[in-house]
């Protein structure tokens, strides 16, 4: 098998029924089975579907319970259409919201989880190991645990039951083997009926437990009541960390960020409770004490930054109501304090040492500012970038030292999530320190080369994440648990957590956006159901205090044919699991090693429908159209510069790369892999009645065509924005019609045009606000913030523009025609 589905024999693990874990902070297991009620007997039986006394009949009732779902399963063998990649090579693009169906009914498909929370590479699941192999396709799982999905968890009032074995929710796709038993549809194993299950909440009577919210409902939320807590949840607590060293001040950035902050402080996710402390850093170690009974902020120094020691906690975390106006004169303060410094040194290490040993009993979320090389006490770094080294791998993409990885580890035991703002001038060495987010359920925002003056494109950007990062709503103290079908076993975990067993990640704090991904694998065969379900249950505290629990239950089909595998192959999925599995190989061996690892991916696949197909011309080309899009999207991820070799690009910026292909959501990940192009200029006079919804606020924003991102494509008389994911670039050519110029740029024609815009102007004429609204369109609800550059024909960045036609030849790689041809030659011979 290619390297990237060689099992991690670290995180191979049979998938046995394990025993109940109890949480820090629960008295028992939440939703643990109840006694049956005393009258539950023959004449309860009404509410049910009829039974039948035959223990016979009891024994198969939970497959004639799935049959009765899935009768009209389409079981018999899958439509697969053979394409010819050199025919057909206008390729469709690779979208979550086009996914494929799993091969289930109506009905279950209406039951099931909403694609937007899990997304499977193969939707419908092989039946055995030698089957998985066959297809050469990774199985794997991708999923957001706390998304604002379109379809959100329905809450309910009591605890649903769960398995006595595995711990598993009771849901919509367990089965019945007669009144008073359920079977788990993840161990297998035979659960009592709680009494209560069968009485309706509302009229007091017996019901069908069919009608349950627990099985119509595949989302469910609920609040984990006050017997299973052992302790009140810990208030929210935020704790700034600044660099304040004479390059920090050079910058600029305090008197942005401090602004920001004064703005949104009351918008900071919270309660009554929430708590608040700050910390600066240069040589030394600064506090500040914000008390409510003191009339003006104190600062503390700490010169011994070999031996940290913190003053009174409740001096320096305080309740942000009380200490409000001692955190406003602060914020007021900062920017000005540090003016006249000359300190060129940075604690980085002992300042985090501080905030762990301020948050060890209360956890909490720290927000860190850096802008150089931590060069002074505990964590002190060297550079290491060396441009000439084409073969990067461990020696630079991974970490320098191991006290940043211990550091972080400690934290997430703590409940303690770090986020890194960097806005350095030059080497930071991102790969070492990059692991505080990366186990603390972190992000890292990227801002290099920053001034406050000199570049107003990153002032924007920093603005714009900043305060989305203050507002955003979280989950924080979480425990996550992923459990799957006995069959399956977990090969590799890719996400931004620290993975405590196989099916268990601890999670400080949780976004919306947090995805986490698993590759996983079969352990001999998935042949005890026709079904296979994966369900993540997150136990996490709430910003208004309150403990829930929110679960989510995806079911998919087993099959036994190589038709229906190949039916179900999910490229969006397919794409995004390659790219991580790509990231992970870098960073453990080379950039090389990753680049033959995912041509050899794509051949293999390749080889093997080829082998698989009966098809009498044997010369032919052909792969099934559910992967059509893989020659083209495994070249889009060569042509990445975070994988290629001679990339023109600092360390710290390929290393950020490879940790946003790692964390995107999925939708903005396949963006950066292969941007969407749009022509713009025609968009102004589409469509006009529903862009003028759009623009007050109404319907639904229609986007124009997308094109295949090749030269050809860019009419000289048009303007095309081109969407990356992370950043948006507008291309104005040579014969720009003068309406789009003046209305949507603000120039009379195209000689007056800069040759480069760090941002599109806001101009009051429907033209511009109908491309601000399209382009707030394309950035609702991303991670970070995407900036827009406008660029001319003639310009000397038009490279920046030209180098995202993946279809296209460049200089060093192929054009995806071209790689075709070389793929034929490899595959057929």
């Amino acid at each position: 098998m290619p390297g990237f589905f060689k099992p991690n024999k670290q995180l191979k693990r049979k998938v046995h029924p394990v025993p109940s874990v109890h949480c820090s902070d629960s008295n028992g297991p939440i939703g643990s089975q109840s006694q049956s009620c005393e009258g539950q007997n023959l004449q309860n039986r009404s509410s049910w579907t009829d039974f039948q006394s035959s223990s016979a009949v009891q024994d198969t009732f939970c497959m004639e319970q799935l049959r009765e779902s899935a009768s009209d399963l389409n079981l018999q063998p899958g439509h697969v259409w053979p394409v010819d990649l050199l025919q057909q090579r206008d390729v469709p693009r690779a979208e979550p919201a086009t996914a494929p169906e799993p091969n289930l009914s109506t009905h279950l498909r209406k039951l099931n989880c909403c694609s937007d929370v899990f997304q499977c590479t193969l939707v419908n699941i092989p039946q055995t190991l030698a089957l998985l192999k066959q297809v050469k396709l990774p199985l794997g799982l991708i999923f957001q645990p706390f998304k604002d999905s379109r379809e959100p968890p329905l809450l309910i009032t009591d605890v649903p039951p769960r398995c006595s074995t595995c711990q598993t929710y009771i849901n919509p796709f367990i089965a019945f083997i007669d009144q008073q038993h359920w079977k788990c549809n993840v161990c297998f194993s035979l659960n009592d009926v709680p009494g209560n299950f069968l009485v309706d909440p509302m009229t007091g009577s017996y019901c069908n437990p069919h009608s349950r919210p627990e099985l119509q409902h595949a989302a469910l939320e609920f609040m984990v009541p006050l017997e299973y807590q052992a302790k009140r949840p810990r208030p929210v607590t935020y704790l700034f960390l600044f660099d304040v060293s004479y390059n920090a001040v050079e910058t600029g950035y305090l008197a942005i960020v401090c602004k920001t902050l004064l703005e949104n402080l009351d918008r900071l996710p919270g309660d009554s409770r929430t708590r608040i402390g700050f910390i600066t850093f240069d040589n030394k170690v600064n506090f500040y004490q914000l008390h409510s009974n003191l009339s003006r902020p104190r600062m503390m120094v700490l010169t011994e930054i070999h031996d940290i020691f913190t003053p009174n906690e409740e001096t320096l975390l305080v309740n942000l109501q009380q200490s409000r106006q001692l955190v406003v004169a602060l914020l007021e303060e900062f920017p000005v304090a540090f003016r006249e410094t000359q300190k060129t040194l940075c604690a980085f290490g002992p300042a985090l040492q501080a905030a762990q040993k301020l948050l060890k009993f209360s956890g909490g979320r720290v927000t860190v500012f850096l802008t150089q090389l931590p060069n002074e006490g505990c964590g002190s770094l060297q550079p290491r970038e060396d441009p000439g080294d084409s073969t990067l791998g461990a020696k630079h993409l991974g970490p320098a030292t191991n006290f940043y990885k211990v550091l972080a580890m400690e934290f997430c035991g703590q409940q303690i999530g770090v986020d890194l703002f960097l806005l350095n001038q030059q080497h930071i060495d991102l790969a070492s320190i990059v692991c505080l987010p990366r186990y603390t359920c972190g992000y890292v925002y990227y801002y290099p080369a920053f001034h406050h003056i000199h570049s107003s494109a990153l002032v924007e950007k920093l603005r714009e994440e900043f305060r989305n990062h203050l507002t955003r709503s979280i989950g924080y103290d979480g425990l996550l648990r992923i459990r799957y079908t006995q069959g399956l076993m977990l090969d590799a975990f890719y996400g931004n957590s620290f993975l405590q067993t196989t099916q268990m990640l601890s999670l400080p704090y949780v976004r919306p956006q947090a995805e986490f991904a698993f590759q996983m694998m079969i352990d001999g065969a998935v042949t005890e159901s026709l079904l296979v379900v994966f369900q993540s249950s997150l136990l996490y505290t709430s910003c208004q205090g309150e403990r829930r629990v929110r679960i989510y239950t995806y079911c998919l089909p087993v099959v036994s044919s190589l038709s229906e595998v190949y039916a179900g192959a999910n490229m969006a999925t397919i794409t995004g699991i390659l790219s991580k599995m790509a990231v992970d190989r870098s960073v453990s061996l080379c950039l090389a090693s990753t680049r033959d690892e995912l041509i050899k991916v794509l051949i293999d696949a390749l080889v093997a429908y080829r082998a698989s197909a009966c098809s009498p011309k044997q010369s032919a080309f052909t792969i099934p159209r559910s992967l059509q899009q893989l020659p083209l999207y495994v070249l889009a991820l060569l042509k990445q510069p975070a994988f290629q070799t001679d990339a023109a690009m600092s360390l710290d910026e390929r290393v950020f790369t490879m940790f946003e292909l790692m964390i995107q959501p999925l939708i903005v990940m396949l963006k950066m892999v292969y941007p969407d192009l749009y022509r713009i200029d025609d968009y102004l006079n589409s469509e006009p009645a529903d862009n003028d919804s759009m623009e007050m606020g109404k319907g639904t924003m229609k986007r124009p065509a997308l094109i295949q991102l090749m030269a050809e494509n860019l009419a000289l008389q048009g303007a095309f924005l081109i969407d990356c994911g992370n950043v948006l670039y507008i291309w104005v050519s040579r014969h720009c019609s003068s309406s789009f110029l003046d209305g949507v740029l603000g120039v009379t024609n195209y000689t007056s045009l800069p040759g480069t815009l760090t941002s599109l102007p806001i101009l009051q004429n429907p033209a511009s606000k109908l491309i601000q609204a399209f382009l707030g369109s394309l950035r609702k609800e991303r991670l970070y913030h995407a900036p827009c550059f406008v660029i001319k024909d003639d310009s000397t960045s038009r490279s920046v523009f030209i180098k995202r036609l993946v279809n296209d030849r460049t200089e060093t790689a192929m054009s995806y025609y071209e790689f075709l041809l070389h793929l034929k030659e490899r595959v057929c011979g």
